[in-house]
């Protein structure tokens, strides 16, 4: 899927790899404000992952769409698909006979105003690429330990989710990046660990170097490549290519202040000459 507006262009896809099923989702919206991009990996070890991660999409289509654009508060919109998504794939498990507990990492990105916000949970990535460098990348929210696969083997690591959705009563802690303003030719990459697991991080960043190369195309040949690895997990990725001049700096502060509701300064103000009167 390609888009342009807003000075960007988007593309997104999804390949099973070596896996007979796809548990991994991807989406990408957008109005004439603001775009949302939105990934899931559901988790092969527990039933039913991909339902979780079809639910996560879900929830963050449906927010967007009853929302507001531009969006009040990016970050506010994000946790809440994100404590949506998780009370729903608790629903859905619960209602299986027997229950399950179905799950999900989650990685989105907010781009309005010609600003990034991005949160995540779990160890699906978002890459931040700008002059053929990783600019930030997120951290994978998971815990190494040693594993010893025979006695006469050395241990070896292994990776463990410490965050998802699902599977526990409360909501994960999600980590929110920074607002990033955004330059012409910033690439912004969600992918899950089917991509990032397979190809390096050079390979990551060379895929997308040349502008001139259809969005789509370049990241259909990455995952191919991934892809074709051997006992390669489900691969998938969403991409934005950002195209509009930078703000300038002067309004970049503007952009990245808290943004503060007026009905709430309105009920402080109130409250305030209230206790006022009072004394």
């Amino acid at each position: 899927m390609t888009g342009r507006s807003l000075d960007f262009e988007a593309a997104k896809a999804s390949l099973n790899g070596n896996r007979t099923s796809n548990q991994d989702r991807c989406l990408c919206l957008h109005s004439a404000d603001t775009v949302l991009l939105a990934l899931a990996d559901g988790l092969g070890g527990h039933p039913r992952g991909d339902a979780a991660a079809q639910l996560l999409i879900d929830v963050c289509e449906t927010v967007f769409r009853h929302s507001g654009k531009p969006l009040f508060d990016p970050e506010h919109f994000m946790l809440q698909c994100i404590g949506r998504a998780h009370e729903s794939i608790l629903r859905f498990g619960k209602r299986q006979a027997p229950p399950i507990a179905p799950r999900t990492t989650a990685v989105l990105a907010i781009v309005q105003h010609g600003t990034a916000h991005w949160t995540h949970v779990g160890d699906s990535r978002l890459y931040l690429i700008r002059d053929g460098e990783i600019l930030t990348q997120t951290s994978d929210h998971t815990m190494v330990r040693f594993v010893r696969q025979r006695s006469d083997a050395a241990s070896r690591p292994r990776s463990s989710l410490t965050r998802c959705l699902g599977g526990s009563i409360r909501p994960p802690t999600t980590t929110c990046g920074s607002p990033t303003v955004l330059q012409p030719g910033d690439i912004l990459m969600l992918c899950s660990d089917g991509l990032w697991g397979q190809v390096s991080t050079q390979t990551l960043v060379q895929a997308f170097g040349d502008d001139s190369n259809a969005l789509q195309a370049s990241l259909d040949e990455l995952l191919d490549q991934a892809a074709s690895a051997p006992n390669s997990d489900n691969v998938t990725a969403a991409v934005l290519r950002w195209r509009a001049p930078s703000t300038a700096p002067a309004d970049q502060a503007a952009l990245l202040e808290p943004k503060t509701d007026p009905r709430l300064e309105e009920a402080i103000e109130h409250l305030q000459n209230l206790l006022q009167n009072t004394d």
